[in-house]
């Protein structure tokens, strides 16, 4: 059966992480030097969380992009945690990872399902996506080196100077890689943590951009590991994860 509780894949990473560059990429050092500052704080962190509001366009068949928007709640525990709380105007939907399988439930739909990936986060992420075609929005963030996991989408990339975002001071950056175009702003300081990100999908009809502002990071969290155990609440209906490659033999 197919699971519809899929939350959308939506990072850079997820839209193009079979298609590395064809030629060595240009990037500016300071560009390249922040995001790697970045990746390195984020990865020294074993425990944390924070907040993304998010906005997120949708093409319709007229051609019409309507935008509509979401407030993503994202923990992490390294090696083996993860949880994702994602509430937006077309639904809610929650993602565990406990280190043995990760479990999806759609509250609307009243559905869930789960499915037993291997125990460290980055693999339980790969197989995600190669398995099941599905990312939380923002996993890029919960790999244990993020800045590998960025730079190899990166054939591109500029320093665009400092801006503001919500009253904090942060270096701007822009990167291009085949299928889609993204930005992320870093806070200047000590806590060199992103504070926005932007993904333009330019090779789908209109170019729809996922926007995401990121706060109330906490850093070195003590987080249970009952945050990362499932709760599913009584009615709700098991249904299965499609597979991606048993989907693609049919066809």
């Amino acid at each position: 059966m197919v699971a519809a509780l899929l939350l959308p894949a939506l990072t850079a990473v997820a839209k193009s992480k079979e298609k590395g560059p064809s030629r060595p990429p240009i990037v500016d050092p300071r560009a390249d030097q922040l995001l790697r500052e970045m990746g390195s704080y984020l990865a020294d962190s074993k425990q944390f969380s924070f907040r993304a509001d998010i906005n997120y366009d949708e093409v319709l068949p007229t051609g019409q992009k309507v935008q509509f928007a979401a407030i993503e709640d994202v923990a992490a525990k390294r090696p083996n945690r993860a949880y994702v709380e994602y509430q937006s105007d077309l639904g809610a939907k929650r993602f565990w990872y406990d280190g043995k399988q990760i479990t999806i439930l759609d509250s609307a739909e009243k559905v869930y399902a789960t499915a037993p990936v291997p125990g460290k986060l980055d693999a339980a992420l790969d197989t995600m996506v190669d398995a099941h075609g599905f990312s939380p929005p923002l996993a890029d963030l919960l790999y244990s080196d993020p800045y590998a996991v960025l730079k190899k989408h990166a054939i591109f990339g500029l320093y665009m100077g400092l801006s503001d975002v919500n009253g904090k001071r942060c270096h701007h950056l822009a990167f291009v890689d085949k299928e889609v175009d993204w930005q992320v702003w870093i806070e200047d300081g000590t806590e060199t943590v992103p504070c926005k990100l932007v993904v333009t999908y330019k090779m789908l009809p209109g170019s729809p951009q996922f926007v995401a502002v990121l706060s109330e990071w906490r850093l070195d969290e003590r987080l249970a590991d009952t945050v990362f155990a499932p709760k599913i609440p009584d009615g709700v209906r098991k249904i299965d994860f499609v597979n991606v490659e048993r989907s693609a033999a049919k066809r």
